[in-house]
């Protein structure tokens, strides 16, 4: 079985978004705290708690388990931890953990004794009338909800950067680290290159509703790729877009001092871009193989903004879900959860 190959953010994405079939005003995710991880001989790794409260009275709750060694499935050790936890949570009636890597053995014959239900989260590869009969579609998920999204993107691009303070030329490469006004780690962006792809999303954030994106888009269709490696493109055209970037408090240290980035003009080409494709995930239970829900995610490259469709075995309804998050919220579960 492949394990899945996102970031570790997209675990309590998926619970969360699975567990919406219940009751979607009532879904509660918690950060945890650090897990001791064996492999690892240290605390590394971070349980996500999603709490469901059920019109009928009745409350679940799912340690979705974040790994940061995904090949690796849940021992014994990890399993008594997170049934602790559960079972401080008083109020709730029914207690489950969920892993994007599988359980051992040992894992699964303590689950069982504790009376807890585990979950895996897998690619979605079975057909559909094997465990969601009611949407009465036969075949493979990407067979009956075949995806394509189509994103305005730059492409042979270059930076140039003001900074009225600076007092000579310098310059900055990806891998700088960023500082706010008081010399201090950026509580956002690390480095100029998480800075830059920002930028890039920012700009054709505002970009591609005005001329002369919105009429190429109409006049030349994007082609589809002929394989999901590939990506099919319009044609390109050349742009420059100026960003105010003063309230984003990025700072450089350069050789004359501290620096503010005020502004950053990007120049090269548009080019509206198609790539095929979801993800495609469902929850199963491990022990009988049931589905809990299924969810197709919109692939999206940039972090934190997805797009999803949430699907469940008894029922045909099909739940479109937006999930955006700011630039702070990102980097706080960032801050919590990939820290290597």
């Amino acid at each position: 079985m492949s394990k899945i190959p996102i970031s570790p953010m997209l675990v309590q994405y998926l619970v969360g978004l699975c567990c919406l079939k219940w009751h979607p005003d009532d879904v509660t995710v918690t950060i945890g705290d650090p897990v001791d991880d064996p492999a690892a001989g240290k605390a590394r790794d971070v349980d996500v708690t999603v709490t469901v409260r059920r019109p009928d009275g009745e409350t679940h709750a799912f340690k979705a388990y974040e790994v940061k060694h995904e090949n690796k499935p849940l021992d014994v050790a990890v399993i008594e931890q997170l049934t602790l936890k559960l079972n401080d949570m008083s109020s709730v009636t029914h207690k489950a953990v969920v892993s994007a890597s599988g359980f051992t053995d040992g894992a699964k014959a303590k689950a069982k004794h504790h009376g807890v239900t585990l979950f895996e989260i897998r690619p979605w590869i079975r057909p559909l009338q094997e465990q969601f009969p009611a949407l009465t579609m036969t075949g493979t998920a990407d067979e009956c909800f075949p995806t394509s999204s189509v994103m305005l993107c730059w492409v042979d691009w270059r930076l140039q950067f003001v900074s009225a303070q600076a007092k000579a030329a310098f310059s900055i490469r990806a891998d700088d680290a960023l500082v706010n006004k008081a010399g201090k780690k950026h509580g956002i962006y690390k480095t100029f290159g998480a800075f830059t792809d920002e930028l890039l999303f920012r700009s054709t954030g505002i970009l591609f509703s005005l001329e002369p994106a919105s009429t190429l888009a109409r006049t030349f269709p994007v082609p589809y790729p002929s394989d999901e490696h590939q990506v099919g493109a319009g044609p390109a055209w050349p742009h420059t877009h100026t960003l105010d970037v003063r309230g984003d408090g990025v700072f450089v240290k350069t050789g004359e001092g501290r620096v503010q980035i005020e502004a950053i003009t990007i120049s090269g080409s548009l080019q509206w871009q198609r790539e095929q494709g979801a993800l495609y995930y469902v929850m199963e239970d491990v022990v009988t193989g049931d589905a809990f829900a299924g969810a197709l995610i919109a692939n999206k490259p940039r972090q934190g903004n997805m797009v999803a469709l949430v699907l469940t075995p008894d029922s045909r309804e099909i739940r479109i879900q937006f999930v955006t998050l700011t630039p702070e919220q990102r980097n706080f579960i960032n801050g919590l959860t990939l820290t290597r």
